[in-house]
């Protein structure tokens, strides 16, 4: 126990005293000092201490003094704490003198939050690279306002017992810094420097360590000569190379199997990062949250990175040193700029454990820079972008995992299990969301391994118990097959969630939005209520229903999942479905196909063998870059959609009231219940006619991604009509596309709708469980 050094608690007038319990992200980021300071400042007695709930407070003193005190509670918040509620309470004067901070408890459920991972703040850096201090080049120095959370906690309350530090007894004067109220290293869990705390080391891929007096800087001489460094972190192992290395780079690719898909580049500052990208305001702010996210933004030509890192598009995954061992890389002139990609072979989770990196990874890396502290939940660095003028996450996770995500109604204890790729799930209770990291695509047992881990440790993390499972429709996922599985041994409710109508939710959910809305939900895959494929998705929404109001038209899938990873299959089921000779040798020659095989897909097509229908627009997206730039297949999910969204990136946008090609919609019969359907034949009219006249690629793009805007929004001006809905939600894969959401955006607004984008969750897949808690919490309390 803590007391403060305060003067004896004598006021004139009465005193009264004040119980307040505070709940959020309350715990290990400074909060007690901070109350601590406040509550002298003031002159008032009293008590703080942590406990599963969150933090209790009790204050002491004149009644003007308390107001004072819970105002600047409020207002003065520490830079990583969130507060979600304040109750106040009274309590029996005591005149007892001091304030103290107690002990930790733990008593009943838990109701407050781990904090988050957040990057080395300034304080920090500079001991990092001060010679005279104790800490200079210290790889794991840390304070209150910056370090590992989430990835060294095993459950609340979050102290130092419960962490990974715990095998690290305290020196002397680590310990007097966490024992001091006043130090901004009071009760900073992960608390250590060279005397007590971990430290790192160099090992070959034998397992046999490399000597070295300084083995950051050998690591550094080593990425400068081209090798592959396997790096220990924050929430895993990266894989580096030097970033300007052509052949180091592709040596990575060879190792990793990872061909085509962009690589993240870490650079020193934002000043380095300004010399590689044309950043904008928003972007140089999103880089420095304490989040630190990977950065997409538009890359400058010439700008020394080898073209290798991110072949095909002219953006780059750019991100800033988070940690005191990158900033020490950093450190050294000779690093310009690094590759540093989770260290996993493609589609595995990425790799924490030492064991297991060096069975895992033995083969891709040269060598390896170790540590002893024990990462405890894998977490993948998190990625975003500024879309439309606003920050929209691609990748909700470390920096924003395990914060709970608000809900606009009470839910009862629910996990939502969420989809296929880019898999979150959700654990809810009460008024919030609480998503996984990143897990990436349930495509085999390592990944669904990976899956039962995290959520192992979030529900003993904050002791929720689901009452119910809620999964995709999809009968193919593995999340749902595994969802039906694990209801069934415990005993649970499981429920399924159109996954359209959870992305709108969603974004719904995120708004606080209660009436209905006209949902666009737009993607690649999604499994309908008619057994077909959808993705290009007019829908009116409530919370706990929807209806279909419109849809791109079906067109057959040749080959069903080798259509995706073969986009020349979608392009050929799109011609035929517009009636265009598909064996007109212009057209095989346009997406690299043969007479054999064109002759085979059109036979299934015309016996609906393996042609499953979709109503995509990831998949129209697909097909027009099939014909537009040769995409004939791809090497990771969207490529072919984000090449034809790159290639437009300068060319102006068009006037929305003139779409360059016709838009035209079926009209369904709204008053039973009939969709209309958004025809795509003059779309692909307009496309060949432009293909065969030489109309330069950059101008088709941008006048297909035109036509989509004005095809939804012609679609949600008739739903207007049809329901007088007047709010408009916006969610799905292909919102990433900055292209199609301002265009969209701008549309609906010119047509004077209130437009509703994602802000604390993913737009695609990564925000999907967000949505399915919602519906469920909805229609469970609709039956109450």
């Amino acid at each position: 126990m803590t007391e403060g050094l305060l003067p004896e608690n004598k006021h004139d007038g009465a005193l009264q005293r004040r119980g307040v319990l505070v709940r959020g992200v309350v715990q290990g980021v400074g909060f007690r000092p901070f109350v601590y300071r406040l509550a002298t400042e003031e002159g008032l007695a009293g008590s703080i201490g942590n406990d599963t709930a969150g933090v209790t407070i009790e204050v002491e003193g004149p009644p003007g003094r308390i107001a004072s005190f819970l105002e600047r509670l409020r207002r003065e918040v520490p830079p990583l704490a969130r507060i979600d509620s304040v109750v106040e309470h009274d309590l029996q004067v005591t005149g007892r003198q001091g304030f103290h901070i107690v002990a930790s408890e733990v008593l009943g459920r838990v109701s407050t939050g781990i904090p988050a991972d957040a990057a080395t703040c300034p304080d920090c850096l500079r001991e990092l690279l001060d010679p005279a201090d104790r800490r200079f080049r210290y790889p794991f120095l840390n304070c209150t306002n910056c370090g590992p959370r989430f990835t060294i906690t095993r459950r609340i309350p979050y102290d130092r017992p419960q962490t990974s530090m715990a095998v690290f007894p305290m020196c002397a004067a680590c310990q007097a810094e966490y024992d001091n109220p006043l130090n901004r290293r009071f009760h900073a869990q992960p608390n250590a420097c060279w005397d007590c705390g971990p430290h790192v080391w160099l090992e070959a891929t034998d397992g046999l360590p490399i000597p070295s007096d300084d083995p950051v800087r050998t690591t550094i001489d080593r990425l400068v000569s081209g090798e592959v460094m396997a790096i220990k972190g924050i929430g895993g192992f990266h894989l580096a190379v030097d970033a300007t290395s052509e052949e180091a780079v592709l040596r990575l690719r060879s190792r990793k199997h990872r061909y085509g898909k962009p690589l993240a580049v870490m650079v020193r500052d934002v000043e380095a990062a300004q010399a590689l990208c044309e950043l904008t305001p928003e972007e140089v702010a999103l880089l420095q949250t304490p989040v630190r996210p990977i950065v997409i933004a538009h890359a400058r030509a010439g700008n020394g990175v080898a073209p290798v890192v991110a072949p095909g598009i002219p953006w780059l995954g750019i991100f800033l040193p988070y940690a005191p061992l990158q900033h020490l890389l950093f450190a050294d002139a000779r690093v310009e700029a690094l590759v540093m990609t989770s260290a996993n072979i493609s589609e595995e989770p990425i790799a924490i454990d030492n064991d297991e990196a060096r069975a895992r990874l033995g083969q891709i890396a040269d060598a390896f820079l170790m540590h002893n502290r024990e990462i405890l939940q894998r977490c993948d660095d998190s990625v975003a972008a500024i879309v439309d003028g606003a920050p929209q996450l691609v990748r909700r996770a470390r920096g924003f995992v395990p914060l709970a995500v608000p809900l606009p109604m009470a839910s009862p204890p629910l996990l939502a299990v969420g989809g296929h790729l880019k898999n979150v799930f959700a654990l809810a209770r009460g008024n919030f969301a609480y998503q996984s990291q990143h897990l990436g695509d349930l495509e085999n047992l390592t990944g669904l391994d990976f899956f039962k881990e995290s959520l192992a440790h979030l529900m003993h993390t904050f002791e929720i118990e689901p009452e119910a499972v809620v999964h995709d429709l999809h009968p193919g996922y593995l999340s749902t097959s595994w969802a039906r599985e694990w209801a069934g041994e415990h005993g649970l409710s499981l429920i399924g969630v159109q996954h359209h109508h959870a992305h709108i939710a969603g974004c719904m959910a995120e708004h606080s939005l209660s009436c209905p809305v006209i949902g666009l939900s737009l993607d690649g895959t999604g499994y309908g209520t008619d057994g077909h494929i959808w993705g290009g998705e007019v829908l009116i929404c409530r919370l706990e229903n929807f209806e279909r109001f419109a849809h791109l038209e079906y067109v057959p899938m040749p080959g069903g999942e080798a259509a995706i990873r073969e986009p020349w299959r979608m392009a050929l089921g799109h011609l035929h479905a517009a009636g265009l000779d598909v064996a007109d040798p212009a057209l095989l020659k346009l997406f690299k196909a043969s007479d054999q095989n064109v002759r085979i897909l059109t036979r299934m097509i015309a016996r609906g063998l393996n042609s499953p229908l979709t109503s995509s627009l990831g998949r129209l997206f697909d097909a027009v870059a099939a014909v537009v730039l040769d995409r004939s297949e791809v090497d990771y999910e969207a490529q072919a959609a984000i090449e034809l969204e790159g290639v437009a990136v300068n060319e102006p946008d068009a006037d929305m009231a003139a779409p360059p090609y016709k838009v035209e919609l079926s009209e369904g019969d709204w008053s039973r219940r009939e969709s209309a359907i958004i025809r795509t034949a003059p779309l692909w009219r307009g496309v060949m006619k432009d293909v065969h006249n030489g109309v330069h690629r950059a101008s088709i793009a941008a006048r297909f991604h035109h036509w989509v805007a004005r095809a939804f929004v012609h679609a949600a001006v008739n739903a207007r009509a049809a329901t007088g809905i007047e709010q408009i939600a916006l969610s799905g894969g292909c919102f990433h596309n900055r292209r199609l959401a301002r265009l969209l955006r701008t549309g609906l607004e010119q047509e004077g709708f209130r437009v509703f984008f994602h802000r604390s969750v993913s737009p695609g897949d990564g925000g999907l469980s967000y949505g399915q808690v919602a519906v469920v919490a909805a229609v469970l309390r609709s039956r109450h």
